[in-house]
């Protein structure tokens, strides 16, 4: 009798699943418990918050997949934040999904985690580094990455190359 081996699928090496889309190539991913602080308004220059990821995609048609979860706060007056997401140094802009390409905004006086899910299609081969930036919203005061009521937080960041 000759042996025979059956499967429904097979991983290559490499991470991508044959005959199909869906299949998580690699993750990368990164905490933070720095405590940055902003005045700034600007939307097009916002504070870096100092924490990012790079991830070199394996295949230009795959997707990424950003988590993010930041501790933000505001304080002072009507400050509230702005949240963005930058790619090589470009603020993304994800307008189709939230106001003016702002991924959201944290609460005034209220320090807690905020956290956000984009999936970006960056057609690439090449290193991608998504950073975390911040803006004050409105008023006066002062915006907040990691200070949950002048204690410390951790904010977290990941990102998933996922198979088209």
């Amino acid at each position: 009798m000759a042996s025979q081996l059956r499967v429904d699928k097979i991983l290559p090496v490499d991470g991508a699943p044959t005959g199909g889309g869906g299949g998580i190539i690699q993750v990368v991913g990164t905490q933070n418990t720095t405590q940055v602080s902003s005045t700034t308004t600007s939307l097009s220059n916002p504070t870096d918050s100092g924490m990012s990821v790079t991830i070199t995609p394996k295949f230009a048609t795959s997707k990424i997949l950003v988590m993010i979860n930041a501790s933000l706060k505001g304080d002072g007056g009507t400050a509230y934040v702005n949240a963005m997401i930058k790619r090589n140094g470009t603020l993304i802009d994800y307008s189709d999904c939230s106001d003016d390409g702002i991924l959201d905004y944290a609460i005034n006086h209220t320090s807690g985690n905020s956290s956000w899910n984009f999936f970006d299609s960056p057609n690439s081969t090449s290193a991608l580094t998504y950073g975390f930036f911040f803006s004050r919203y409105g008023g006066s005061g002062t915006a907040y990455f990691n200070n949950n009521a002048n204690h410390y937080s951790c904010s977290t960041m990941t990102a998933m190359e996922i198979s088209a």
